[in-house]
């Protein structure tokens, strides 16, 4: 005779068709499968490097643009600075904070090596014509040629 009942598997035995233990939501949760807790672990740690790297773009490209905004004090383009092929990291002080003065020196040196990189000075000099001041005479009005009729 043939035996056609069906075991009811037991709780916490490994299911023949899942290969996975069966577990009610209120089981202890200190009894994870312990391969279970490594994927997520491995899951977790993975999700943290990610988001560590994304952060440590921004942080790079945000101290590039400030390397470049004290570089633009003296270059006309501040962007020119990379041409010496420096890091943003060569422009930072012990702290990781961007370094004014080492950003000034080396915009310096550039503009020693290539002056045309540089700020472009004024065509004009603004002591002459309508720019500067009046060399402390009064300027003619319309009142002062209607007075002389």
């Amino acid at each position: 005779m043939e035996d056609t009942s069906q075991e009811t598997p037991v709780k916490g035995s490994e299911s023949p068709v899942e290969g996975r233990t069966d577990t009610s939501e209120g089981d202890d949760k200190g009894t994870e499968n312990p391969s279970r807790r490594e994927a997520r672990y491995r899951t977790e740690r993975n999700e943290a490097r990610t988001a560590l790297e994304a952060a440590t773009a921004r942080i790079e490209q945000m101290q590039r643009r400030e390397i470049e905004r004290l570089a633009g004090s003296r270059l006309a383009d501040g962007s020119d600075l990379w041409l010496s092929e420096n890091t943003p990291a060569d422009y930072l002080d012990d702290s990781g904070n961007v370094d004014p003065a080492k950003v000034q020196a080396d915009a310096e040196l550039l503009l020693s090596e290539r002056p045309r990189l540089g700020k472009l000075s004024p065509a004009f000099d603004p002591t002459q014509g309508t720019g500067g001041g009046s060399g402390g005479h009064k300027l003619p009005t319309f009142g002062d040629l209607l007075g002389s009729i």
